[in-house]
């Protein structure tokens, strides 16, 4: 039988899931020999936002998610893949 999560339990998985999601950008960017502020340069995006992404404080826009992809390099299945509440 299946149990339902509770609404904290729910919040931490959602945490989880943004940690994990920066750590995968971060590792990204690394690779592709960049600092955080140029890459984010490099996205057109703030290098705040960068910081916030990476370190799992926001949940990224569509929009975000599709430009940080296609810098990497990667499709937005491949930049999720594994990563699950």
């Amino acid at each position: 039988m299946s149990k339902e999560k509770t609404a904290s339990e729910k919040v931490h998985s959602i945490e989880q899931l943004l940690l994990a999601f920066g750590e995968r950008i971060r590792n990204g960017r690394k690779q592709k020999g960049l600092s955080q502020e140029d890459f984010a340069a490099e996205c057109g995006l703030h290098r705040t936002e960068m910081g916030l992404l990476e370190r799992g404080k926001t949940i990224p826009r569509l929009d975000t998610l599709l430009l940080v992809s296609q810098h990497l390099g990667l499709a937005v299945s491949e930049l999720l893949r594994g990563i699950e509440l």
